[in-house]
């Protein structure tokens, strides 16, 4: 049987005439990694924090580990969360900050008693410093597991950004939660340090067995570290599904247009005898066969999937076009080529030998499969 940390049940939160999550409903297995993923604006943080609790849900029911959680306050939510500031307090030390949380839940002090819950209880905590055997055992084996052993009595602002980034996820970590939120948590790094810890967490998150819920604009973030992804669009989920699905079955136009790079092209579709195609501009394209699909739609084609010279050689897809622009990458070229019939079209293109670059001016031939396109009906 299928256990599920989180489920949203037809969740909507309106603040005053913005509605800004819109009937979300999906549910997240115990112990995966869920990116709530969409441009600004879309819904995604407050979607995540509706999860936390710092948000009430105006319609519909949030439920943690099988209990609705809408009315609960967040520091009694079975939740952890760490922000893009990172929130650390400044004038604690590392020890210190990671052990906040710990102290917050009543872990045993020096003589064995129980700190007191609730918000008064919370606060006689805050004055409390010399923590407890337990605590300092637990704080020392989340600053291994993040690899900031021995720095317990940092001050935080010696740290660099990545310092202090683990420094916040050890101590959303460390109180051992059954779901953590990460809302663009690595948004404030350098691009290198970025992609670090994009492996780092996802390698973390699985040594750890946590569900992990986390919300990124990043298409690349999302791509590398997911288990499944949501991609919100205007307060709703356009499409839920694994990094795999998302990127080469895209469900609808926003999705296709959304995740990296693609080529969109709208037609009329009709099917024959020998398959399905796409009138576009006076040229045919053939494509799979949709059976939703009829009238004017759109079919997606990633750059990397269209091919070059000879390689586009008796493909079901096959014109002739003409190099209107070109950046240079590196190791990949990236071309814009116009057909004949005006329609431009983007090319990924691996550089493997010197002297393979096209220049712009230059007629080259172009295809892709049939299977490669995509039919968008949404």
């Amino acid at each position: 049987m299928i256990e599920y940390d989180v489920e949203l049940d037809h969740v909507t939160k309106r603040f005053d005439d913005v509605t800004a999550v819109d009937d979300v409903s999906f549910d997240i297995e115990e112990g995966k990694f869920l990116t709530l993923l969409g441009p600004s604006g879309c819904g995604k943080t407050t979607t995540l924090r509706c999860i936390a609790g710092f948000e009430t849900p105006t319609e519909g029911e949030v439920r943690i580990d099988g209990a609705r959680v809408n009315e609960i306050p967040p520091f009694e939510r079975e939740t952890s969360m760490v922000f893009q500031s990172y929130a650390l307090f400044p004038h604690m030390t590392v020890h210190e900050n990671v052990a906040f949380g710990l102290q917050m839940k009543g872990i045993p002090g020096e003589d064995g008693s129980e700190a007191s819950h609730g918000i008064s209880g919370a606060l006689s905590n805050l004055v409390r410093r010399e923590g407890s055997e337990e605590i300092d055992t637990r704080v020392e084996r989340i600053l291994d597991l993040v690899e900031l052993p021995g720095m317990g009595d940092r001050a935080v602002d010696e740290l660099s950004g990545g310092q202090q980034q683990r420094v916040a996820l050890a101590r959303a970590l460390v109180t051992e939660p059954t779901v953590l939120l990460l809302d663009e948590p690595l948004g404030a790094l350098d691009l290198k340090l970025r992609k670090s810890m994009q492996v780092e967490l996802k390698n973390l998150q699985e040594e750890l067995g946590i569900t992990f819920v986390y919300v990124t604009h990043d298409q690349e973030e999302a791509l590398t570290m997911s288990d499944e992804i949501a991609v919100m669009n205007e307060g709703h989920v356009e499409q839920l599904g694994t990094a795999t699905e998302i990127y080469e079955e895209p469900a609808s136009e926003f999705v296709a247009d959304f995740i990296g790079e693609t080529n969109l092209i709208r037609g009329e579709y009709t099917e024959a005898e020998n398959g399905a195609t796409i009138e576009s501009g006076g040229l045919r394209f053939t494509v799979p066969e949709t059976p939703e699909a009829s009238g004017q739609v759109a079919f997606a084609i990633r750059p990397e999937k269209v091919r070059l010279g000879d390689e586009a050689a008796g493909l079901e897809n096959s014109f002739t076009a003409e190099v209107t622009d070109e950046i240079y990458k590196g190791n990949i070229g990236k071309f814009v080529v116009e057909l004949e019939n005006g329609q431009e079209l983007t090319i990924d293109m691996q550089i493997r030998d010197q002297g393979q670059y096209l220049s712009t001016g230059r007629s080259v031939e172009i295809g892709w499969a049939a299977e490669n396109s995509v039919i968008l009906t949404k």
